[in-house]
């Protein structure tokens, strides 16, 4: 992934979590854990998107 970018909590649990725009255009938020990343993400905006030229989230 070309571009990850932490977040403070962005979903309510309060641990922070992660937003990631993949090669291909896409863009993903990972859910924060208490040690880990869990799952694949989800996926945000698809890979036919505008992000695939952006070089930052922000």
């Amino acid at each position: 992934m070309p571009l990850l970018i932490g977040t403070p909590d962005a979903n309510g649990d309060d641990i922070p979590d992660v937003w990631a725009v993949r090669s291909d255009g896409s863009v993903r938020f990972y859910a924060g854990g208490r040690t880990t990343l869990p799952g694949s993400g989800t996926e945000i905006i698809g890979p036919r998107s505008y992000w695939k030229t952006r070089i930052a989230i922000g």
